[in-house]
């Protein structure tokens, strides 16, 4: 049993080294940013990242997707490139037109989204990155395809890098201010794009192109787009309720916020990458469904405790990250740092799906919680503004996983112990909002007291019954021998 989660813990690690690098070089500009920008700037930075997050959903028409599934349905690597080639210029193709539509909107669009003059300067520049991009993303899934993990990491860090350097310098050093940030992405896309195109000359070729091709890719990931517009609703779409029934500001605070949360989906952004492959390829071993189960229980345990360390040391974090003017911050990290857990379960509950075939209980549950966000931000962000916001995104993705479990235990039946999983997660939970808003005049006495609430949630393990003391050590003697 414990053979398998070891498995699946060192797969997720293998795969999370690209997302952390770029996440990390990301949270190691808050520093910087939250020094050179006010709260005001910061949510014009969360409004724009929203804006063009929605955009390349709609750029993209899930054909990434669709490239992956043509790629492996095919040995002959003529026919491979087709893939990449058709998929390539399609992206090109619409990227382009929308860039041109963002140009000639950018001053309504930036009334509407940004309310303030310079938000056209900072659509523009930002539109420019959407066909600027295509390469780098069609040469990430290329080396992906290829199964070139550490060439993938070793791309995609050097973007991050190139681009957190040349911020620093832009942004600091030349004192360019909001548009130092838009400028060094749009030349980092660029120089990238260039190498991407040198190692892809010959699988992209126009020549290779094939309507019959695209065609059939289109109708394939199609469906897709919706559910990707559902994720976006539920995730994204709240920076737009904060902006207009609170205030710009508001959105700066609740974008650092996230940034700090993001800690947390580091984790499970990396458990995602990993889960799929690593539950397909045991689904026919008799032990499958056990060894399903317990992920369920470890994965909660290991990602709430994370959550919430993050939740208890929030305005420590922020004190170090962020000047004193973010630091009303905190109030949210604790909300959007469970909900990246809450995430991550709703891929542990499509496994049932997944294995008989069907995508269709998460994609209803996407599109149900897409609308329930919608109606829970009109109704808690005028009260209660960013805090609301946060609030409608955990209760809106918590029915994803509730609803799949349900669906999936009647495809599917796996021995989940759904009690013990929601022991922990409420357990931590209350933690994590107890120590949020208890307070102490004595700093130390009240970190000592933070330190005690950890100590007590990871006694739950064991109390759970998680894992026993002798599992535990077991898996630990076998870490240290190998």
């Amino acid at each position: 049993m414990f053979a398998y989660i070891k498995k699946l813990l060192s797969e997720s690690l293998i795969y999370g080294l690209t997302g952390v690098s770029s996440g990390l070089l990301t949270i190691l500009l808050v520093p910087i940013y939250t020094r050179m920008f006010p709260p005001e700037d910061y949510g014009v930075i969360g409004l724009i990242s929203t804006t063009m997050a929605l955009l390349s959903i709609l750029v993209t028409l899930s054909l990434d997707n669709s490239a992956h599934r043509w790629y492996w349905d095919a040995e002959d690597i003529n026919d491979q490139k087709a893939t990449l080639a058709s998929w390539t210029w399609c992206q090109i193709t619409v990227s382009l037109f929308i860039t041109g539509l963002i140009f000639i909107f950018a001053p309504w669009l930036g009334d509407i989204l940004i309310k303030r003059d310079d938000g056209v300067v900072y659509l523009r520049w930002s539109a420019v990155t959407l066909p600027l991009g295509v390469l780098n993303i069609v040469f990430t899934n290329w080396l992906r395809m290829q199964r070139r993990p550490w060439s993938t990491l070793a791309f995609s860090f050097g973007n991050g890098l190139f681009n957190f350097l040349l911020t620093i310098i832009i942004v600091v050093s030349l004192r360019q201010g909001l548009r130092g940030i838009y400028i060094a992405q749009v030349v980092t896309v660029a120089i990238s794009s260039i190498v991407a195109a040198y190692l892809l000359v010959d699988w992209i070729s126009p020549q290779r192109f094939q309507w019959w091709r695209l065609l059939k890719m289109l109708n394939y990931g199609f469906p897709m787009i919706p559910a990707g517009l559902a994720s976006w609703i539920i995730n994204l779409s709240g920076r737009y309720f904060v902006q207009g029934y609170s205030s710009i500001a508001e959105v700066g605070l609740y974008q650092v916020g996230n940034t700090v949360a993001t800690m947390v989906a580091l984790v499970t952004s990396a458990f995602q990458l990993a889960w799929g492959p690593f539950a397909l390829s045991i689904h026919k071993q008799p032990e499958a469904k056990m060894v399903y189960a317990n992920v369920l229980l470890i994965y909660l345990w290991a990602t709430c405790l994370i959550s919430t360390v993050i939740s208890l040391f929030a305005s420590e974090i922020l004190s170090f990250f962020a000047t004193e003017s973010y630091r009303n911050a905190s109030v949210v990290v604790s909300l959007l740092s469970f909900n990246y857990v809450v995430v991550g379960l709703g891929y542990i509950a499509s496994i049932g799906p997944t294995i008989v075939k069907t995508t269709r209980p998460y994609a209803e549950a996407l599109f149900a919680a897409s609308a329930l966000t919608i109606i829970l931000n009109l109704i808690l962000v005028p009260h209660f503004g960013k805090e609301g916001s946060a609030t409608a995104t955990l209760i809106a993705q918590s029915t994803v996983p509730i609803y799949v479990f349900y669906r999936s235990q009647k495809l599917y039946h796996i021995p989940y112990r759904f009690g013990t999983a929601l022991a922990i997660f409420v357990f931590a939970f209350l933690l994590a909002s107890f120590g949020t808003r208890f307070s102490m005049t004595s700093q130390t006495l009240m970190i000592v007291i933070k330190l005690i609430l950890v100590s007590i949630f990871i006694s739950t393990l064991f109390i759970l019954r998680v894992v026993s003391f002798k599992q535990a050590y077991h898996f630990l003697l076998r870490g240290i021998k190998e």
